[in-house]
């Protein structure tokens, strides 16, 4: 037998596959959710940001995954919306949105999308309370 055939029957009952870390759907989510209208940010908590900290630098922090073996995905948010803006209807483009993109990119079909709004701010309120964040990271 030569060296090419037994490699070919080495590997003959293999299957292609490929497999999408939960981290590259919520990569998408938080681009989708960076570009839904009435969105102020994604809420994460102490221990995610410090996590993130040793990853490539994309803060994911308020997002959570749930794929099933069929490939089915559920995502899970917690953010800040803007007052003013009708929650149904951020939601709805958010949902909307979430679901085409995660499948147009990873061929995962996300079953339902979870938003929990932990806070209503207008646009000036949060710009504030990031900046004093931001001057409380600084100070430390």
């Amino acid at each position: 037998m030569t060296e090419k055939n037994q490699v070919q029957s080495e590997f003959a009952n293999e299957v292609s596959e490929y497999k999408i870390n939960d981290n590259v759907i919520a990569k998408i989510a938080k681009k989708v959710l960076n570009n839904t209208d009435g969105v102020l940010a994604l809420k994460g908590n102490i221990l995610s940001s410090f996590a993130d900290n040793f990853s490539d630098g994309e803060n994911t922090a308020g997002i959570t995954i749930d794929i099933d073996d069929a490939k089915n995905a559920v995502v899970n948010t917690k953010i800040i919306i803007e007052y003013g803006k009708k929650a149904q209807e951020v939601f709805a483009s958010l949902d909307r949105n979430i679901k085409k993109e995660v499948n147009d990119l990873t061929g995962i079909n996300v079953k339902a999308v979870k938003a929990e709004i932990v806070d209503i701010l207008t646009k000036d309120e949060y710009r504030e309370k990031k900046a004093k964040n931001e001057n409380k990271k600084e100070e430390k």
